[in-house]
């Protein structure tokens, strides 16, 4: 009987055990739940919960395009992928400088974050141009030849990248003009130069025609160029007399200028001696506040369109009444509700606002969604080509190019981009803007 009842009583603890820990092995899982309770808060914040909401969806994504032979998504470590980026720091354009540097910075960034390229970090090699060509060859040849980078970006001034384009073929290297408007620069130095900013033949179109929208009784312009300047001489000779005609408004006469007028009196009296209804501006920021202070001065109130290259971040707290409704075409809709844009929009503001350098403080986008968009196709280009830090330096040049050359549909934050033949960025002109009472309006 004692026997009996001893086992009974040993599988009794026997159970009592089985059971004690059963118990403490479910107590783990209960534990977790915490976890997913605290995780929405740093997802989701009160400052910006639209964009922050999509970055979980986003990163599945992009990682597998990105880093298709790693399975975790970890920082690039090692030996640097080294990209030079030449850009005006000082001068009288320091501005954008500083600004499409925020925006490659980001693109570096961003790559580097999502593995970089097939590993490798990017490493930025930037060098000072204020739109000054000789400069700008000095610039390519430090980076081709002593930083021994694997392309370049920029310079940014279409007569910069005018003589570096050239050097892009004698030094076999990618040299990209992100701000570049004359696709023959690029076709006549085939296959290494490539320009990305949307041509003033795509551009001017638009702008003249939204400038007929919002003041659709003008009838008579006047053509107003700056000729010294590459880029503002070619859209004066080559672009806006054909593209005025062709919209059905009468051209009364075309005054051109040198880039650095300090006096604008003599123009504007003999604008007022034409009467016309119009004005059309092919010039940069300094001429185009020059030329509107003036029109002010001598109480000279016909609409005012420009170009692409006065606009600026700045142009309405320099210009105030000055400006009040002019027209002006855009390179990037920074009301795109696309979460991508908005974040990047968001990025940019938030890096500029950061930045002592930059003032007046931006309210758009100008130029830093075609840098951010050069730059990640760039990247793309090598990352294709299976480039890696220790690849030969002649062989990651050139299967960069063999990439860029041909590439179709880009997905970039400022729409699809193609490379075109010529080497020349293919994209839809972007909306034009009018400025009203201190603010950016867009025309749609």
């Amino acid at each position: 009987m004692r026997t009996i009842s001893k086992s009974r009583w040993s599988g009794l603890l026997s159970v009592a055990l089985v059971l004690a820990l059963l118990v403490t092995a479910c107590a783990p899982a209960a534990t977790p739940t915490p976890a997913p309770t605290t995780a929405p808060p740093a997802v989701t914040p009160t400052a910006a919960p639209k964009v922050e909401a999509t970055k979980p969806v986003e990163k599945p994504v992009e990682k597998p395009a990105t880093t298709p032979t790693t399975a975790a998504p970890a920082k690039a470590t090692g030996a640097p992928i080294k990209v030079g980026f030449i850009t005006p720091l000082s001068g009288p354009q320091a501005y954008l400088g500083v600004m499409s540097k925020i925006a490659v910075d980001l693109a570096v960034e961003d790559t580097n974050a999502s593995g970089g390229i097939n590993g490798s970090p990017v490493e930025l090699f930037v060098e000072d141009s204020p739109f000054d060509p000789k400069q700008a060859v000095t610039a390519v040849r430090k980076l081709a030849e002593q930083e021994k980078v694997f392309a370049i970006i920029g310079p940014f001034a279409t007569a910069e990248y005018e003589v570096a384009a050239p050097l892009a073929v004698d030094l076999k290297i990618l040299v990209v003009g992100p701000t570049s408007m004359i696709p023959d620069l690029s076709a006549k130095n085939r296959p290494w130069a490539f320009g990305m900013n949307i041509p003033h033949e795509i551009s001017a179109p638009r702008y003249i025609a939204d400038f007929k929208k919002v003041y659709p009784n003008i009838k008579r312009v006047v053509l107003v160029g700056d000729t010294k300047e590459r880029v503002t001489e070619y859209a004066t000779k080559n672009v806006l007399p054909k593209v005025i005609a062709d919209s059905g408004l009468q051209l009364l006469d075309t005054i051109t200028f040198d880039t650095g007028i300090a006096d604008f009196s003599a123009i504007v009296t003999k604008i007022k001696g034409l009467n016309p209804d119009g004005i059309v501006l092919s010039s940069l920021l300094g001429a185009a506040l020059g030329l509107a202070k003036e029109l002010q001065r001598q109480q000279v109130t016909v609409p005012v369109v420009t170009n692409t290259n006065p606009l600026s971040g700045s142009i309405i707290e320099l210009g105030a009444a000055a400006v009040e409704g002019w027209v002006q075409p855009t390179l990037f809709d920074l009301e795109n509700p696309d979460p991508k844009v908005q974040s990047f929009v968001k990025r940019v503001f938030e890096r500029a606002e950061a930045d002592a350098k930059v003032k007046p403080k931006p309210r758009i986008i100008v130029v830093e969604a075609l840098y951010y968009d050069t730059a990640m196709m760039v990247f793309d280009s090598m990352r294709k080509g299976g480039v890696k830090a220790d690849t030969a330096l002649q062989d990651a040049r050139q299967k960069t190019i063999d990439n860029m050359n041909g590439k179709k549909d880009y997905p970039g934050i400022s729409g699809l981009w193609s490379i075109g033949p010529d080497g020349h960025g293919i994209r839809q002109a972007g909306p034009s803007i009018v400025l009203q009472k201190g603010q950016y309006k867009f025309i749609r």
